[in-house]
């Protein structure tokens, strides 16, 4: 169910004007259900998050361009050092039982049109269970009440059904498709699917 649109390595952190500093966006841990729950990023999770990766790269590798390119866990750390770096635009962590189970963030989009993105990834053992509904759900909250986001998108490879499945099922309309907007690991060009949801 990994979605291609949370970059592991090639993160940009632009600072876009209409976004301010939310620092308690990144020290709040937010309860989803059951033992799961969104945790800000911390440097410390890079060691985590390469494990994650390097453990299903076959699996989390389909979709995800960066799996390839994370080859040790100073990739990872780059990763987080340039999510942390960009306040406006927080990172969390998934947990389930404090155990670490996937990734999901906003990426900067239209300063102009008040659009963010969201992007996030779920280790293999933690699909189906409604989890990434949630912290979808969740970030589409914070986006529009707390960052005062007008519009929000979600880009998922056309033939990534499950990542596919949340956005519209949380309602997200399908705006457009993206003709061979992203190369996987593999060498192929996809569509992607880009969902929208506006204040």
């Amino acid at each position: 169910m990994p979605c291609n649109t949370i970059p592991h390595l090639i993160y940009k952190a632009p600072k876009f004007g209409y976004l301010r500093p939310f620092d308690y966006l990144r020290n709040m841990t937010i309860p989803l259900f059951d033992s799961f729950a969104l945790r800000p990023l911390r440097p410390d999770d890079a060691g985590d998050i390469f494990r994650a990766i390097d453990s299903q790269r076959t699996y989390l590798g389909v979709w995800l361009p960066f799996v390839a390119l994370t080859q040790s866990e100073e990739d990872s750390r780059a990763f987080v050092t340039a999510a942390l770096a960009d306040s406006g635009h927080p990172v969390y962590t998934l947990r389930a039982d404090g155990r670490f189970a996937g990734l999901i963030g906003f990426k900067p989009a239209d300063a102009a049109t008040g659009t963010i993105e969201i992007g996030y990834w779920l280790r293999e053992e933690f699909q189906h269970r409604g989890i990434m509904t949630a912290a979808v759900r969740t970030l589409l909250r914070i986006a529009f009440e707390e960052l005062g986001m007008r519009r929000i998108e979600i880009r998922c490879a056309t033939g990534n059904l499950p990542s596919n499945r949340i956005p519209r099922r949380l309602g997200m309309r399908l705006d457009r498709v993206e003709t061979q907007a992203e190369q996987l690991s593999s060498g192929e060009r996809v569509d992607l699917n880009v969902y929208v949801s506006e204040k």
